[in-house]
């Protein structure tokens, strides 16, 4: 059986779907491209899961922001029973308030409230080659991270969650983060990946999109990062 997913372009999306490396016999890629929304439940009733990579919202531009008909829609498509799956990355929301239509409107959905604004910068043993690739290897037990050893978050942000939610994975204690403005300070432990259910969906936020790249030498080949992904799919699909 193949799984439909599909790809929002036009909320200012940087980042598609990595179609190829994981087989199209699998799952059937679809594309709302940068003029076709605005997204709602026709086009989503068909889909199994819904992917939101890396929306980079402008402070001025509406048509990158969601509106009350699209968050209407993505709850129903989720709460009936599909899949979101969001990535943010450096930058996070770029501190748009909820209020403005950032993707801060679907915290019922993700459980998170806010994707900050900057890049994390792990230190010591936890990070690959460059402080902005977080290198984890401690793992919260979940479906998702059964069999993984390492997983790289290559440009990662994080998030305030909700009580909703579950965290998998979390930076270290000596975790830092350069914020928007070019401060920078501790954060510790803070949550970078995260699943949550509402009614009869499921959703999975990631602090990185970066990870989904397939000519990125930390992207889906780091790692268990291809598998990481894999049981991402399978779970929000109910495979898992």
């Amino acid at each position: 059986m193949s799984y439909r997913i599909l790809v929002d372009l036009s909320h200012n999306e940087l980042v598609e779907f990595p179609e190829f490396t994981l087989g199209e016999e699998d799952y059937l890629v679809e594309y709302i491209d940068k003029n076709e929304g605005p997204i709602d439940f026709e086009k989503l009733e068909e889909a199994d899961i819904l992917f939101l990579g890396n929306i980079k919202h402008t402070k001025s531009d509406k048509k990158d922001k969601f509106t009350p008909s699209e968050l209407q829609a993505i709850k129903r498509f989720v709460g009936e029973g599909g899949g979101l799956f969001l990535t943010s990355g450096s930058g996070g929301d770029e501190n748009i308030s909820i209020k403005q239509g950032s993707i801060r409107v679907l915290y019922r959905i993700s459980g998170v409230r806010r994707f900050w604004a900057g890049t994390i910068m792990e230190s010591g043993t936890n990070f690959l080659v460059s402080k902005e690739n977080v290198l984890v290897t401690e793992l919260f037990s979940h479906p998702i991270t059964d069999g993984i050893s390492e997983v790289v978050f290559p440009n990662c942000t994080f998030f305030t969650l909700t009580e909703e939610v579950e965290d998998l994975i979390n930076t270290s204690e000596k975790a830092e983060f350069l914020y928007k403005n070019n401060d920078r300070g501790s954060i510790g432990p803070v949550p970078i990946c995260v699943v949550s259910k509402f009614y009869e969906g499921r959703c999975v936020t990631l602090g990185s999109s970066d990870i989904l790249l397939e000519d990125n030498d930390f992207g889906l080949d780091a790692g268990d990062n291809l598998k990481f992904v894999e049981n991402i799919l399978k779970w929000l699909t109910f495979e898992l």
